[in-house]
């Protein structure tokens, strides 16, 4: 079914735009919502002067999306988050936590579908997340992500177990070299004491022949 569009529809199309979609989407959604009408003779007269308003639209849009992207070229987003002993997140970061938290840094609203992320994000650090604003606007933010305040005395918990386990280990392992040296000692020290006995055995018994 060919339609036109009478509102922008990122990134599906914008106004003035004449597509073909599908019956269901345009009747259950698209034309009740007066995104768009069907591509009628006299509906696509509408067509120019609405391609005209949505490229003045596209053009300021970049302008304002540029600035913003601007503001967080040098820029590290910090996320708090909760996690458990060894920095493991409960979870992962999602394109929504991306987007509410540069509106709450920008103020501006923010789309999840802005952000791509390629790999899993789910411990501590930092990494990069490719966003793209409009068209013409992309960006590499860079997400600082840390552990919330309980997170932290967790993880500090944990590291003061596994450094008291590592020194117990360590002892364990020093007694155990010890032991076997001492072992060893002990063994070495029987064996000269047969040779010994042997000698004076020996001895005794050539003197008893003489």
């Amino acid at each position: 079914m060919n339609i036109l569009f009478l509102k922008d529809l990122l990134p599906t199309a914008r106004a003035g735009d004449v597509k073909n979609v599908k019956p269901g989407f345009a009747r259950n959604f698209l034309i009740p919502q007066g995104v768009a009408v069907l591509a009628t003779e006299e509906a696509l007269q509408r067509a120019t002067k609405l391609r005209a308003e949505a490229e003045d639209r596209r053009i300021q849009e970049t302008k304002d999306w540029q600035v913003v992207a601007d503001s967080l070229k040098d820029v590290e987003l910090d996320i708090e988050v909760r996690t458990g002993p060894t920095g493991r997140l409960y979870g992962s970061i999602t394109p929504n936590i991306i987007a509410e938290a540069l509106e709450e840094k920008t103020g501006r609203p923010m789309n999840r579908r802005f952000f791509n992320i390629t790999e899993p994000i789910r411990v501590i650090g930092k990494f990069k997340v490719f966003a793209k604003f409009v068209e013409e606007v992309t960006l590499n933010i860079v997400l600082n992500v840390i552990p919330d305040e309980e997170s932290v005395k967790v993880m500090e918990e944990h590291k003061i177990e596994q450094e008291k386990l590592k020194k117990l280990e360590e002892k364990e392992a020093n007694s155990e070299e010890n032991s076997e040296e001492n072992s060893e000692e002990n063994s070495n020290n029987e064996e000269n004491n047969q040779k010994t006995s042997s000698e004076i055995e020996e001895n005794g018994d050539n003197n008893s022949n003489n």
